[in-house]
This record gives C-alpha cells, structure tokens and sequence, in this order.
C-alpha cells in the first residue's frame, strides 16, 4: 500500500515550503513530492491529510543511551513520541560492547548503575548487533563505540596507562566495531575508567577512524575548566583528522554564569580556520548522571568493587568529603557546582531516597553530604542515578543559537523507574513549544535543521534528515502552534501533545498521537 500525505507544508531539512505540498511514499522512500492535489484519487493509495501541518524529516537524537532498548519487550516510546526516527546511541563512552569474560564484572558493575541488570548474551560488538536484530527497533539505532567499554574489556577498571598488549587490543576492538558500521569513537572523561586514560591513549584510538567519522566526547570537565576541556577534545579530533563532536556542551557550574559564550566564540573560530566541530546540547538547565560521579575519581580506581568497599570505610568517605569541599578540586565536583540542595536522586535500585535532594536526605540523616551520598550508594549497591541543576538558561539559549549546535536528549535508559529527567520525553517538543514558539529564541526551519539535516551530515546518515524523493522516508506530521511539552521534573514520563503522525521507513508508526504497536526501525551502519 502506498501512502500520501496531502496538504502538507514541508520543512525539507533547510528551509519551508510557503504552498503545501503532497508527499507520496512507496516501497518505504519518498516516491514524489508535488504541488496540493497534484496526485489523483486512486484506490491504492493511503490518504493522510495534513490539513496545513508541517512535515518534517524524523527528528535525530544526536546524544542517546537506548543501547538496551531494542532488546526490551516493553515498547520504548519514550522517542517516537517526540517524533524522533534515529538515535545515535553508544554516547559518554558507554556501549554495551564489546565484553571480556576476564572483565565481565567490572563491566556489569559499571553498566548496571545505569542500564536495568539484564544478562549479556554477547561478547563482541559484532554479537551484540545480531542480538539487537533478533529484536526490533522502535526508531533507527546508529551506534559509535565507547572508550570506557573497550578499556574495561581490554584491561579492567584500574587507574594507569594501559601496557602494549591492551592498547593494541583496544584498538583492534575499535576496527572490530567500525567494521559493523558505528559512526565513530565516544568517550565519558569524568567516568572510570575513562577518567583515568591520558589524550595520548585517545587519540591512538581515534586515529583508527577514517576521516568521515566522528570522535564524540563527554568531556574531563564542564565547568570551571571548560575551555581546557574543550581544547583537549578539539586537539584530539584534529590530530586524528576526523570530526568533533561534543557531547551536551554546558557550563555545569551555577557559580560561573554566562561563561558558555566566550566557549562557543572558540568553536567559531576553530571552524573557520576549517575544524569540523559540532555540539549537541539538551534544552533544560539540569543535567542528570549516576550519582556515584559524585565522587572523587580515586575512589572509582579498581571498578565497583573497590568503591564498594572504600565507602565502606568512614575514614575513607572523610577523605572523600574533603577532597569535594576543596575548592581547588579540578576534578568535576558536581556537589560544589550545584550545592547540595540541587543534587536529587532520580532513581535507585529500591526506589527509596527518588525525588530527594541529597542536603534534604542527609538532614534527615542528620549526616554530611557526602556521607548521605555514600550511605545511598552502599545500600542500593551503587545503583542509583540523580539530576543536577547546575546550569544558567541564558547560556542554553547562547548554545541553541549557535548554528552548529544539534539537539539530544541524552535520555538515561528506560526501565529504571523512579523519577528520571524530563528531557528523555520532552527534549524535542520543548524546544519547538518553547525556544521557537514562545521564546523565538530560533526560527523553526533552523530548529528542524539542527533536528534532522544537521545531525544527518554530521553522523553520515545518507538519505535520512532531508524531505526529497529517493530518501527513507522517516517523517513527522505536527502543528507547530500545537506542539505541548508536558514532562516535568515532577512527571517526567508524560508524552507530548501535537507531535500527531510518524513514519518510520515508510511506515505509520504513531497514528494521530497514537503509537501503533509497529517497531519499523532498523540497525543503520555507516560505510566509512
């Protein structure tokens, strides 16, 4: 059956169509594109009429964490529902291969503070593509590979530089993956084992990727060294010849507003001097993480293990809590950046402590801080996740109106439960209700540029991101005046309103705000 989106206008990726339009798909492609009512009435064709909404390629995620969602026997409409068709997953470092028996506990332990515990059917990147295809994919699944996954199966979670043997190995897992098609290399520097690697150990990584592809950084520092943070990833990508790409870009220090700018300056200059670097950012001023990130880097040196046990220790946990009240820490000391009050535990393993700022719980406590923290970690055995409202809106605005900034949700894994951030169900929808219609903050063809095209060309995802014939056709029917973001911090898992229809591959996957039941996605490998 063929479909026909009639009376539509069409926001092409670039620009918007000022008459509507009549979009024909077949064979899941964009058949033709033709002035209203230019193609006649016939039985075999599927009427959808627009009535004077917008269409628009699918949305891109650009920043994602559903590595496990294809797996899920529960739907993740978490994305499809904002009208997203494609995730670039594998972000902050973290994908969930490839996987060493040697190793196999340093990577649950590490993968399981974030993901739902699940059993890994795989060991190579390779094995774990096909165990996504023996499920079905609610949105298009692009992955790149993380660094602290590969460090973890190539040499545990220690803190020192790897020997010969294991650096030859992680480079021979990178090729592995770049072999199956991911899109580049991320890495999560504030994370271990990544928080332990030097940018001579990356950069021999991202010198394997050819040229096309993407180095993508959630990098050592996002708030007081920012801009040192910054030029580490850019020397990096440059050294190895192939795109940047930063992962949320912020300035996550509610002590140092307005600072993104003179960051965002540099980025400018670095392109026109020809460096290909782009940023996504997520449109909220909290971020969000596992709460163990809270803590010293030294304290995660061995894997979970040894945290476990280390906070164990009062005279341990002291030394930690001195180590974040100092205000010469250069690590990315979260607790300072915010204050206490603006830590809140999202979701732990038990469900108790969600919804509670940490000065709140340690209160209660009547404990310090650090000692709540630990105390949460120690009993809900390191699982546990918090949000963190550390970031000033004037540099979200300053970072969306950059031309080279794409949107991500940078959504924790659904399956958790507990009270997650919001931007997991309503990254795309409150950029479109509030940056571009009560804010004008940008026009919306350059907020559907920086959702679909942008992202496209940046990833390497031929024929998607763009409304012309021969591309996927992956589409979203929505009215722009329309558009609701109903996720909050306090319900963050409402869907949105006026994101009406979705085609993945040609197929109607949400039917008037409704999704189907139809997972139409697929595994996407980029030819490099």
């Amino acid at each position: 059956m063929r479909t026909l989106i009639s009376n539509a206008f069409v926001a092409d990726g670039e620009t918007i169509s000022t008459e509507p339009k009549d979009l024909l798909i077949e064979g899941g492609l964009i058949a033709a594109i033709t002035s209203a009512r230019g193609v006649g009435v016939r039985s075999d064709i599927h009427r959808l009429d627009a009535d004077g909404r917008l269409l628009s390629p699918g949305f891109i995620d650009t920043h994602a964490h559903a590595d496990h969602a294809p797996l899920l026997a529960e739907d993740d409409t978490s994305k499809i529902l904002q009208g997203v068709t494609t995730e670039i997953n594998g972000n902050c470092g973290f994908s969930l291969a490839p996987v060493t028996q040697d190793h196999l506990a340093d990577y649950d332990s590490l993968v399981e503070r974030i993901f739902p515990p699940r059993q890994s059917a795989w060991r190579s990147f390779p094995e774990y593509v096909e165990a996504l295809k023996h499920g079905e994919f609610v949105t298009n699944f692009l992955s790149l590979i993380g660094h602290n996954t590969i460090r973890i199966a190539a040499m545990g979670s220690e803190n020192r530089t790897p020997n010969r043997v294991e650096m030859t190995r992680m480079e021979a897992l990178v090729d592995e993956a770049l072999d199956m098609g991911v899109a580049g290399l991320s890495t999560g520097l504030i994370y271990p084992p990544g928080v332990f690697s030097s940018a001579e150990e990356i950069l021999r990584l991202a010198r394997r990727l050819p040229p096309d592809a993407v180095y993508a950084s959630h990098m050592r520092n996002e708030s007081r060294f920012l801009a040192d943070s910054v030029q580490e990833t850019l020397s990096i990508a440059k050294a190895a010849g192939v795109r940047c790409h930063i992962s949320h870009l912020k300035m996550a220090d509610r002590h140092s507003p307005g600072k993104l700018a003179g960051v965002l300056d540099g980025l400018s200059s670095e392109r026109a001097q020809g460096v290909r670097v782009s940023q996504d950012i997520y449109p909220y001023t909290a971020a969000s993480t596992m709460l163990s990130a809270l803590l010293p880097p030294w304290m995660h040196d061995g894997g979970s293990s040894q945290l476990f046990d280390r906070l164990q220790s009062a005279e341990i946990v002291d030394t930690a809590r001195r180590h974040i009240a100092d205000p010469k820490s250069t690590f990315e000391n979260y607790g300072r950046q915010a204050g206490w009050e603006r830590v809140v535990v999202a979701s732990t393993a038990s469900h108790r402590f969600e919804g509670e700022s940490v000065a709140s719980i340690a209160h209660r406590m009547d404990a310090d801080p650090v000692v709540a923290v630990a105390t949460i970690l120690r009993e809900e055995e390191l699982k546990a996740t918090m949000i963190v409202h550390a970031m000033d809106e004037p540099d979200v605005r300053a970072a969306l109106r950059d031309p080279f900034t794409t949107i991500g949700t940078d959504g924790l894994p659904v399956g958790t439960g507990g009270h997650p951030h919001p931007r997991g169900y309503g990254t795309f929808p409150r950029v479109l209700e509030h940056y571009v219609k009560d804010e004008a903050v940008i026009p919306l063809a350059e907020a559907v540029r920086r959702m679909t095209s942008l992202p496209a060309e940046i990833f390497g995802l031929e024929r998607r991101g763009r409304i012309k014939v021969g591309h996927i056709a992956d589409l979203v029917l929505f009215d722009p005046a329309g558009v609701k973001d109903n996720a909050t911090f306090d319900q963050p898992t409402l869907p949105p309103l006026g994101i009406d229809d979705v085609f993945v591959g040609g197929e109607h996957v949400v039917d008037n705000g409704t999704w189907t039941g139809r997972r139409a996605g697929t595994y996407v490998k980029i030819d490099h």
